[in-house]
C-alpha cells in the first residue's frame, strides 16, 4: 500500500513538473512573440510618421494648385507649376511591414498572448491597415486610369520629372514646347483635381488612424514587457 502511494505521488509530481515546464515555455514563447511584434510596430511607427508627413505635404501642394484654377490664364511660372505636378502627380503607398505579425498568425502564436487587450488592439490595427490599403489601391487605380491619361494631353512629364529631380543630370527638359498652365482653365481638370484632393484627405485620415492605433499597440506591449516609456 505504501509503495503504491509513493508511485502515485511520484506520478503526480512528475505531471506537475511537466505542467510547470509547459507553462514556463508558453510564457517564454509569449515574451518572444511580443518582443518581435514590438520591434516591428516600433519600426512601422517611424514609417507611418514619414507617410503622414508626405501626405500632408502632398495636400499642401494640391491646395496651391487648386488656387491656380480659374477662367483666366494663371500667372504661375511654368517651372513652379511642373514642381507642383511632380508632387501631386502620383499616389502614395505606405510600406507598412507585417512580416512578423503574419509569421505569428500563421504559427498560431498570437493565441499564446494572454493579454486580451493586446490581441484586440492588434486585430483593430489590422482592420485599419486593410482600409488604408484598399484606399491606396482604389486611389492608384483611379489616378492611373483616369487622371494620368487626361494629363498626358496637357503636360510634358519630362519637364515635370526634370523639375522634381532637383538638378539630377539623368533628367532633362523636353525638346517639345507646351504651356501646362492652360489645363488650369479646364473644368474637367478642376473636377479631377478636386477628386484627387479628396483621395489625399481620405488617405491622410486613414494614415492618422493607423498611427494612433500603432501607438496604442506599442504602449500595451511595452507595459506587458515592463518596459518603461
Amino acid at each position: 500500500m505504501g509503495e503504491t502511494l509513493l508511485v502515485v505521488v511520484g506520478i503526480l509530481i512528475a505531471i506537475q513538473i511537466n505542467n510547470w515546464n509547459e507553462t514556463r515555455q508558453l510564457k517564454i514563447n509569449e515574451t518572444v512573440s511580443i518582443t518581435a511584434l514590438l520591434s516591428e510596430f516600433d519600426s512601422n511607427k517611424s514609417t507611418i510618421e514619414r507617410c503622414k508627413s508626405l501626405i500632408i505635404e502632398k495636400r499642401g501642394f494640391a491646395d496651391k494648385l487648386r488656387k491656380q484654377i480659374g477662367p483666366k490664364k494663371s500667372k504661375i511660372e511654368i517651372n513652379q507649376l511642373n514642381k507642383l505636378f511632380d508632387v501631386i502627380g502620383q499616389t502614395n503607398r505606405c510600406s507598412i511591414s507585417t512580416d512578423v505579425l503574419k509569421d505569428i498568425l500563421n504559427s498560431g502564436n498570437l493565441n499564446i498572448i494572454s493579454n486580451d487587450k493586446i490581441r484586440r488592439s492588434i486585430s483593430k490595427w489590422s482592420a485599419i491597415l486593410n482600409e488604408l490599403e484598399r484606399e491606396e489601391n482604389e486611389w492608384a487605380q483611379e489616378f492611373s486610369s483616369i487622371t494620368i491619361p487626361y494629363l498626358n494631353r496637357w503636360i510634358l512629364w519630362e519637364d515635370v520629372d526634370y523639375e522634381g529631380a532637383g538638378g539630377d543630370p539623368r533628367f532633362y527638359k523636353s525638346h517639345l514646347s507646351l504651356d501646362p498652365r492652360l489645363v488650369l482653365q479646364e473644368v474637367e481638370f478642376a473636377n479631377l483635381l478636386n477628386n484627387h484632393y479628396w483621395r489625399i484627405r481620405r488617405a491622410e485620415t486613414r494614415i492618422t488612424s493607423i498611427l494612433q492605433q500603432t501607438e496604442v499597440v506599442i504602449k500595451l506591449m511595452r507595459k506587458e514587457l515592463n518596459i518603461k516609456e
